[in-house]
């Protein structure tokens, strides 16, 4: 699918749009086809794109590309991991070798019984000068009418609870 998207003002800025989505006939589910590519160009040269591949029946990928007028802003690459009763992901965001900076993110998430789900998360970051690295572990339990959910880390404790006290009433 192409679009081209023309806004004539004379109030503000005129502006033109390029808009390009191709996606796969490898089809998951309703909302899930691999490959899939979406870009959008604006005649600045500002560039949005997406790339989105099933390398195996359990494994993703994501490329993300965004410039601003023509020069690199933002790229990104996640690969995903789907097991039977856990997930992994690693996420490395603008990496820069001549630079030497990277962002690193990796998740995981097991379920230890049907009802209780434990994780983590580590962001590492590096540039010139600076590194560091940040842990958060991560909990949740489901029972049948609410839900728990505990993150602790370097910035602190997040705790939430959620309940349904019938169909009308949640907390």
């Amino acid at each position: 699918q192409v679009t081209h998207t023309v806004h004539m003002s004379t109030l503000g800025l005129s502006s033109y749009h390029f808009n390009a989505t191709f996606v796969g006939d490898r089809q998951l589910s309703p909302t899930e086809a691999f490959p899939t590519l979406v870009g959008d160009m604006d005649n600045s040269g500002s560039l949005n794109a997406q790339v989105l591949h099933l390398v195996a029946e359990r494994i993703r990928t994501k490329a993300v590309f965004q410039t601003h007028q023509a020069k690199f802003v933002t790229w990104q690459f996640d690969g995903e991991y789907r097991g039977d009763d856990c997930t992994a992901t690693l996420t490395l965001g603008n990496p820069d070798l001549l630079g030497e900076s990277v962002i690193l993110v990796a998740h995981f998430l097991q379920s230890v019984t049907s009802r209780l789900v434990l994780g983590g998360e580590m962001v590492y970051h590096r540039r010139p000068g600076e590194e560091g690295a940040i842990l958060t572990l991560a909990g949740k339990y489901t029972a049948l009418k609410w839900v728990a959910t505990l993150n602790v880390g370097y910035g602190g404790a997040h705790a939430s609870y959620y309940h349904r006290a019938n169909e009308q009433v949640s907390v």
